[in-house]
């Protein structure tokens, strides 16, 4: 093994890595269904700090979602500099996701 394997598998073991590593799969998830449920709810856009972006990388997650597809970026209303809105793929998978966890 290499030094920088050894490295890698050694911060890998570290709670904060395992941490890290599961909020990369879980904010893009979080904040599709939050923009997602909002949507739904108002049938707008969703205001950029109604998102409460947090943990790791919660703007970075955003960028994650509008550069997969699952939600573009409108000009901002009242009070907001963007606002968001779930695509047509984007609810779509949203919705398969929040049955998923309903059959759990």
């Amino acid at each position: 093994m290499t030094a920088r394997a050894e490295f890698v598998e050694r911060i890998h073991q570290t709670d904060t890595m395992k941490e890290l590593v599961r909020s990369l799969d879980e904010e893009p998830a979080r904040l599709l269904d939050r923009i997602c449920s909002r949507y739904e709810e108002t049938g707008r856009a969703v205001a950029d700090h109604y998102l409460q972006l947090t943990g790791y990388f919660g703007e970075t997650m955003l960028r994650v979602l509008i550069r997969a597809g699952l939600v573009e970026r409108v000009t901002g209303g009242r009070g907001a500099l963007h606002a968001y809105e779930p695509t047509t793929e984007g609810l779509e998978l949203y919705r398969r996701m929040r049955e998923e966890k309903k059959g759990e």
